[in-house]
């Protein structure tokens, strides 16, 4: 039994220490060492939700009348988006280009996604604290009344994007006719992902497919977690971890079925 787990522990340290070495080199391959370097990490998403979340602070006045101030509306649900989005878009072929590292016996197809996927969370989750603690200070937003809930959001929709960036590199792998389907499907998911509207705002009819749709619940849950108004009617626990418990085992089957059919040259 102590032979099991000590083989174990030295497994899963060396795993940990193959994708730390696997984001090191995403991050110097995607963003490299001049100008600030690694920190476009965090402030290329911030630029990019800065930009959003300013002009939507101008030009919406609707989302103030509610008690949401547009600012930290437009900033909580980009910044969270944007997780998804670059993760599922970045799962396009990602297998088939990064066969080379698979050389290495070491790594397997599962430590490369998880490398990009850490990747591409921690940048939309510093840039969001960085950016509402900007707003605070500058007065266009509030702190958050239930900041643990937005923390929770945050990690649920990471986690439902890990399972979906596991589909979509499995599922593309040598197959050009799927992967077309991957940046449109994320520009639908733009208004379809409750990113930038809430429940209430919906009329009765849209509330009812919304429902099933556990990106809305998500967040929903985190302006729950931002504003003193939000409403807690509209997210549940139970759909969106059963639903994230289903995409991971989905994409981890599917990884592994994948993995026999790739070829090291």
């Amino acid at each position: 039994m102590g032979v099991t787990t000590g083989s174990f522990r030295h497994a899963f340290s060396l795993q940990l220490n193959v994708i730390g070495a696997l984001v090191l080199r995403e991050l110097q391959g995607r963003f490299g060492r001049n100008n600030i370097g690694y920190l476009w990490m965090v402030g290329e998403p911030m630029m990019l939700a800065t930009v959003i979340s300013s002009l939507h602070a101008v030009s919406l006045t609707g989302g103030a009348e509610s008690g949401m101030a547009p600012f930290p509306f437009t900033l909580l649900g980009y910044c969270l988006f944007i997780i998804f989005r670059n993760n599922f878009n970045r799962g396009d072929h990602m297998l088939e280009a990064s066969t080379p590292l698979l050389y290495h016996s070491m790594i397997k197809p599962l430590d490369i996604i998880i490398s990009k996927w850490i990747v591409d969370v921690v940048g939309p989750i510093s840039s969001l604290i960085l950016l509402m603690a900007v707003g605070v200070a500058l007065g266009i937003a509030d702190l958050p009344v239930r900041p643990l809930y937005i923390f929770l959001a945050a990690a649920l929709i990471s986690w439902l994007t890990l399972g979906m960036s596991m589909i979509v590199a499995a599922y593309t792998y040598e197959s050009h006719f799927l992967s077309r389907f991957v940046h449109p499907f994320s520009y639908f998911m733009v208004p379809l992902s409750g990113a930038f509207v809430t429940m209430d705002f919906l009329p009765r009819w849209a509330q009812k497919f919304m429902a099933w749709n556990p990106m809305m619940s998500i967040f929903e849950l985190a302006r729950y977690g931002q504003f003193e108004t939000a409403s807690d009617k509209h997210f549940s626990f139970q759909f969106v971890l059963a639903t994230c418990a289903i995409t991971s085992y989905w994409g981890l089957i599917a990884v592994r079925r994948v993995r026999s059919r790739i070829h090291v040259y």
